[in-house]
Order: C-alpha cells, then structure tokens, then sequence
C-alpha cells in the first residue's frame, strides 16, 4: 500500500534523493520549482510516496497552473470551460527509488490527480519509458520521443555516428569560417537575450524578458545550468543553454541570428559539437537532444525529427501523460 505525502516545501533531502537515482533531473528539483513560482506563478507541491513502513520509495515535483486566463482563447475554440479548474503538470516523473513499488505509485498517482478535477500534463522519464504503458492505470498516452547521446562513448565514436553528409561536413564549415563557442557567463545573458529574442520573433513565439533570464540563472546555475555562445569576428551568431543536474544535460532555448542563418555559419552545430566535448570532459552521462515528435504531422514537426536524428543518439520513446 502506498499513501501520498503532500508538501509545500521540500523536505531537506529532496535534492539528494535526486541525486541518487539515475531519474532525477533539473526538471524535478527545489530549484526549478522556484523558478516556476517566480516566473510562471505556479504553485508547487513536492509529493513523496510513502510504503506501509513510512519509507520514502517515490516524489514528484508537481506544478499547479491557473489556465482560466492564460488559455482563454484556446479553451473557448475548444469549447472547453476552464472555470474553476487548473493544470497538474511535471517533467520527467515521477522518480521511483523502489523499481518493486511503480505500479503501486503509479497507481495511487493516477487516483489523486482525478480528485483534483483537474487538466493533467505531465511526461516520464525517457529512461523510464513504459512506466506509464505498463501500468494497465487509464491514463492517456502520448508517445512522444527523444535522442539520447550516450557521453561515455570515445569521442571519434561519437563523431562517426553523425550524419556525415550535414552534421559533420556542417561542424567543419563552420570551423573553417573561424565561428568560436564560449561558455556563458552571467555577463553573457544580455547578449543571448538579444538574439533569443530574434528568434523568438522569427518565429513568432513569446519574448523573454532579460530579468526571467537573470532569475533563472540565479536559481539554477549552482546546481547545474550553463550555456554556449557562437561568435565571429567579436559578433554574435548564436546560442543555446544547457542545463546538466545529475550529470544529464538538457537543451533550453535555441537563440539564432538572421546573420548565422543567411550567411551559412552553422553555429548551432558547432556549438553542439562544443556541448558534447565538454559533457565528455565533465564525465556527464547522456546529452538529451529535448524531445521530438516520432509521428511528426507536418514538414516542421519532421524537420526537428530529422535534425536531431543526424546526430546519432539512440532514439528513446516514452509518454507525454494525460488524464
């Protein structure tokens, strides 16, 4: 029998639990969960899965989101009333430390998300593809997929493993056009959210505020989140943040210029390239290229696909998570 502790604070070895298991991510940490509050104003719960002996077996970040606004518009095409109702949501969850007891967590998780008679969204962990499938508990599946480059291999493996008629070819273009990734600093944020937000508008998605970025770097840098500037001829071409908790590496934001892109730098593969090297140094585990649809619906859905396939990585499904 499992029962479900509630918190709203973390108890003071959330963390470490993490740390502990090769599921625990940036995504389920204390810190994110602030960065949440402050920049989406979600209100976190932090739940353990307790057995008959009171011993912890199981937690997962859960994030509440007040959607009867934000997705006003979205909820009245789909005739959808949001009214009183809100989004349970995580990533990568939740993390099991007692493989014997998933079913029971799984279960009594899919029991207290219905009494919250709410919209759910949550997702596994890649690694624990099938926890959700497996369970016979009716939630509803997505698949959904990603590419995991294992950071253990020799390097020259590694290399061999890119598609050599893009990826490799592309790398050296832009080697040849003396592009030159550093490391971010906290000095560096103004310059990615000037190109963030290029892309950004390029693509017509949201801005992000240079302030969110600053608070994301002071929440989460320590633990474990970096990133990566192309340059050339001391202008910007590029960028992409990583986060790295626990030795997994995660891709954030791609940040592009109109420059890099007309005038054929090839940044972002370089600065991949860089990610890779440095996880190598760094004894990181895996790189996770972040997701990609493996039944893409149209030609941008299949170009992300394709693109992250080039690169390698072992291709992993598991399940975006509803109820």
């Amino acid at each position: 029998m499992i029962t479900i502790e509630t918190l709203s604070e973390p108890d003071q070895r959330w963390n470490k639990r993490l740390l502990e298991s090769k599921y625990g991510t940036i995504y389920q940490t204390k810190e994110i969960a602030k960065y949440f509050e402050k920049i989406a104003k979600y209100k976190n719960s932090y739940l353990n899965f307790l057995d008959q002996s009171g011993k912890i077996v199981g937690q997962l970040l859960l994030s509440k989101q007040d959607i009867s606004q934000k997705n006003l518009i979205r909820n009245i095409l789909s005739k959808i009333s949001s009214k009183n109702k809100s989004l349970y949501r995580w990533i990568y969850g939740p993390v099991i430390f007692d493989n014997n007891q998933e079913f029971n967590i799984i279960k009594q998780l899919f029991y207290y998300l219905k009494s919250k008679n709410g919209y759910v969204s949550g997702s596994e962990h890649p690694l624990s593809s099938g926890l959700f499938l497996n369970s016979n508990i009716p939630y509803k599946l997505k698949n959904w997929s990603t590419f995991l480059i294992d950071l253990s291999l020799p390097k020259n493996e590694l290399w061999n493993n890119f598609d050599k008629n893009s990826v490799r070819k592309n790398i050296k273009r832009s080697i040849q056009k003396n592009v030159i990734i550093k490391e971010i600093t906290k000095n560096d944020l103004r310059t990615y959210h000037s190109i963030l937000s290029e892309t950004k508008k390029d693509t017509n998605h949201i801005n992000i505020e240079l302030s969110d970025l600053e608070i994301q770097w002071d929440l989460l840098h320590d633990i474990g989140f970096s990133g990566f500037l192309a340059w050339e001829n001391e202008l910007p071409l590029g960028g992409l943040a990583v986060s790295y908790f626990n030795n997994y590496v995660n891709e954030w934001g791609v940040a592009r210029t109109y420059r890099d892109n007309s005038q054929k730098f090839y940044s972002q593969d370089l600065i991949k390239w860089k990610i890779i090297e440095w996880g190598i140094e760094k004894n990181f585990y895996y790189y996770d290229l972040t997701g990609a649809n493996p039944n893409y619906k149209n030609s941008h859905e299949e170009g992300i696909f394709r693109y992250k396939q080039k690169w390698g990585g072992k291709m992993i499904s598991y399940n975006l998570v509803k109820i």
